[in-house]
């Protein structure tokens, strides 16, 4: 009898612990976690011909977030033979206090340098399907 009260005893204990064990993995500190969004760019300024092997910046212009949370993250840049897709990425960083700013692209630059000459289109990839387009021409 003594034998089987500890037994239960102690598979109460071990299910106790995987229990608190499950719940405590499952919660997630939210303090920390963040979350990536395509930025929609308002405008751009991008020359209209270049020369080949030069670098030059095209600057972007829009609203990033309304509070101090967000901020921009990166460009990701896709090349389909005279296609240029750019994409500004910003993150969320969730934090307990968000200060209650506007951040903005504010002519954040982006170098480029295209090798070959030709006609370019540049075209800006944004949320909800539109896109900003824009061609250049490489001398």
């Amino acid at each position: 009898m003594l034998i089987t009260m500890i037994t239960v005893k102690s598979y109460i204990r071990l299910l106790s612990l995987i229990t608190f064990s499950i719940i405590c993995l499952s919660c997630h500190n939210d303090l920390s976690s963040s979350s990536d969004f395509l930025i929609k760019v308002d405008s751009i300024n991008v020359p209209k011909s270049v020369n080949s092997e030069t670098p030059f910046d095209i600057e972007f212009f829009g609203t990033i977030g309304f509070d101090g949370c967000t901020e921009f993250k990166t460009f990701n840049q896709i090349y389909d033979n005279n296609d240029i897709t750019i994409e500004a990425w910003g993150t969320y960083n969730n934090q307990t206090k968000c200060p209650t700013v506007m951040v903005s692209l504010d002519g954040q630059k982006l170098n480029l340098t295209i090798y070959s000459r030709g006609v370019y289109t540049i075209l800006i990839r944004e949320p909800d399907s539109f896109s900003i387009v824009r061609q250049i021409t490489v001398n």
